[in-house]
C-alpha cells in the first residue's frame, strides 16, 4: 500500500502539472546522480567497500509552485533518491515539501506553514553551490534536517537577514515526542559579496537528552569566485552513559573559473567527536564542464579520512540538470 500511495502521488503531480497553464503556477526541478568508483577502502569499511562501483540517481526533485492570490501562494515538492546498493527496492517519492506561505503577514516578515525548508545549512549551502556533488558539512554530518513541518517567519530588514522557525523536530517524519524544535538564523550582508551568518536551534527531547546546535558561518559571492568558512558545535545532552556529547567542527570551501565554461572546486572538512576522542577528515576536489546552460559534468574525488581506519576513496563522475 505504501507504494501504491506513492506512486499515487507522483502521478497525480505530473497529472496536474500538465493540465495547469504555466501563467496559473510554476513548474521545475532538477536531478543529480554519478557514476561512481570505490579506488581503495579500508579491509573493515561495509558501507563502501574497495571496488564498488555504481551509476546512481542520488537524488530527483519535481516541485510545482501556485500564486493564490497576491498574498498567499503554496509549495508542493516531490523528492526521490536512490535506495542505495545492494537494496531490492526501487526509487519511490515522497513529500519534500508541502506548505503555504503569506507574504508580508508580519510587516517585512514572511509567514511559512507547513513542510518547509529549515535554516540550518541554508545560507551555507547557497554559497557552497555544489550539493550535487555533496551536502555541506552538518547535512554530511546528519547534524539537522533539511526541512521540518511547523511554522516560521522570514524576511530582510536592510542588510539584515533572518530566519526563525519551530517545527517538530524529525524533519520529514511524523512527530515522535512531546518537545519541539526552535530554530533560529540571522545573517548580515556586510557587502555585495560577503554574507555572515549566526545560527542556533535547540530540540527538546524526552530525558533531558536535548540537542543545541551553534554555528557561524563568512561567505564570499564574487565575480565566479565562491568561498566560505563554516564552524559548527553540536552538544548532545546526556547522551553517553549520562554524560554530554560534542560534535564540532570547521568546513572550508571555494571554487573559481577556469574557463568560459569550466570551473574548478575544493572543500576539506574537519569533525571531532568528544565521546570517541576521534577527529575524522573529508577532502573534495573537482572541476565543473557546463556544454550548455543547466547542465553540468563533474569529474571529482571525494577522499574520507577517518581517524583510524585507511581512507575511503571515490572517484566520480557526476551529472546534473536542471528545468
Amino acid at each position: 500500500m505504501k507504494k501504491i500511495g506513492s506512486l499515487l502521488s507522483a502521478a497525480l503531480i505530473f497529472a496536474a502539472a500538465s493540465a495547469v497553464d504555466a501563467a496559473e503556477g510554476k513548474i521545475k526541478g532538477y536531478m543529480f546522480g554519478d557514476y561512481y568508483a570505490v579506488l581503495a577502502a579500508d579491509d573493515g569499511e561495509t558501507k563502501l567497500p574497495e571496488k564498488r562501483n555504481a551509476f546512481q540517481f542520488r537524488r530527483i526533485y519535481f516541485t510545482y509552485e501556485k500564486g493564490l492570490n497576491d498574498d498567499f501562494s503554496v509549495r508542493y515538492r516531490l523528492e526521490v533518491k536512490d535506495a542505495g546498493f545492494g537494496k531490492g527496492s526501487k526509487m519511490e517519492p515522497f513529500v519534500k515539501h508541502g506548505y503555504l506561505k503569506w507574504k508580508g503577514a508580519l510587516g517585512a516578515s514572511d509567514f511559512y506553514f507547513g513542510l518547509q525548508g529549515t535554516p540550518t545549512w541554508a545560507v551555507a549551502e547557497k554559497v557552497w553551490g555544489y550539493r550535487s556533488i555533496a551536502k555541506t558539512v552538518l547535512d554530511w554530518n546528519k547534524i539537522g534536517s533539511s526541512a521540518d513541518i511547523g511554522a516560521a517567519l522570514k524576511g530582510k530588514s536592510g542588510k539584515i537577514g533572518y530566519h526563525v522557525m519551530l517545527g517538530n523536530g524529525p524533519g520529514q517524519g511524523p512527530e515522535d515526542d512531546h518537545g519541539k524544535k526552535i530554530y533560529g538564523s540571522l545573517s548580515f550582508k556586510a557587502s555585495d559579496s560577503l554574507v555572515l551568518e549566526g545560527y542556533a536551534d535547540f530540540n527538546m527531547k524526552p530525558a533531558e537528552q536535548n540537542e543545541l546546535t551553534v554555528k557561524v558561518f563568512a561567505g564570499l559571492q564574487g565575480e565566479g569566485l565562491n568561498a566560505g568558512v563554516e564552524v559548527f558545535s553540536r552538544t548532545n545532552a546526556k547522551a553517553a552513559a549520562g554524560e554530554d556529547v560534542t560534535i564540532s567542527g570547521l568546513s572550508a570551501f571555494g571554487s573559481l573559473p577556469l574557463g568560459a565554461s569550466l570551473k574548478g572546486f575544493g572543500r576539506v572538512d574537519a569533525v571531532s567527536n568528544d565521546a570517541t576522542d576521534t577527529t575524522d577528515l573529508l577532502v573534495i576536489a573537482g572541476l565543473d564542464h557546463m556544454p550548455a546552460k543547466n547542465v553540468h559534468l563533474m569529474p571529482n574525488v571525494v577522499v574520507a579520512l577517518p581517524d583510524g581506519p585507511d581512507p575511503t576513496i571515490q572517484g566520480r563522475l557526476t551529472f546534473y540538470y536542471k528545468f
